[in-house]
């Protein structure tokens, strides 16, 4: 149902660590995933990073394309999927759960023919207050989410979050447009986006904030997983 699209770079060692070690994860959980990697860099980490990858995940398309361009490189990548969704995660996302888990959480999510599964600060937007349906960012009244069995969904005008989060599973078709937008109307963005710069994947997320963010796709049916199952790295960034 799904292929995982990822593209970035890494150039400090504790980040390398949580790469090296959730590759392993991913080749586990996801074992008869398509992968679709890019890494952004010629550093001193990239053979390191693709030994670990191709070692780990048997189904693994990998590449070393250099343009500094995140957009761009990502839509190349996103238009060779052949499966109706995609997840995208960054390099800094770590499986937290068992694979029984993760495969519960996204069958419901499939079963339930979603659009969009928001894997951004899960711990922060499952507290009651959002499920109970507060919403700082929306004026629309929110009914508080609809609980699932491993998740719960909302509709994207009820959502507590103002942007299409980066760390997400959509329908491919909603990736590559989104994707596409960017790259012509990006540039001409009126509201502030604190990385704007096209190296980055905060550029792309920045864009689809405030009017153009959730409010913009009011049906859009959305799904949170009720657990963390991936764990956003803490520790040092990687944007410089």
């Amino acid at each position: 149902m799904f292929s995982l699209v990822q593209n970035f770079i890494c150039t400090k060692d504790s980040r390398l660590e949580v790469v090296k070690r959730n590759s392993v994860k991913l080749g586990d959980i996801f074992s008869d995933t398509d992968f679709y990697i890019n890494y952004n860099s010629d550093n001193n980490n990239f053979s390191i990073i693709r030994d670990s990858y191709k070692e780990n995940i048997s189904k693994i398309n990998f590449y070393n394309e250099l343009t500094k361009d995140w957009a761009l490189v990502t839509l190349s990548l996103v238009k060779q999927v052949k499966t109706p969704y995609v997840m995208f995660i960054c390099e800094d996302m770590e499986v937290n759960c068992s694979k029984e888990h993760m495969e519960s959480t996204l069958s419901e999510f499939f079963d339930k023919d979603f659009d969009y599964m928001f894997l951004s600060k899960i711990g922060a937007y499952t507290q009651q207050k959002f499920i109970d349906g507060y919403t700082p960012y929306n004026l629309i009244s929110s009914p508080g989410y609809q609980k699932m069995d491993f998740g719960y969904f909302y509709l994207g005008k009820h959502a507590p979050h103002k942007r299409l989060s980066m760390d997400m599973m959509c329908r491919t078709d909603f990736f590559i447009e989104t994707l596409e937008e960017f790259l012509v109307k990006g540039e001409d963005c009126t509201h502030e986006i604190p990385f704007r710069k096209r190296h980055l994947p905060n550029f792309y997320e920045g864009y689809y904030d405030f009017a153009n963010g959730m409010r913009r796709f009011p049906d859009l049916k959305c799904y949170i997983p009720s657990e963390v199952i991936f764990q956003e790295f803490s520790g040092e960034k990687d944007k410089n």
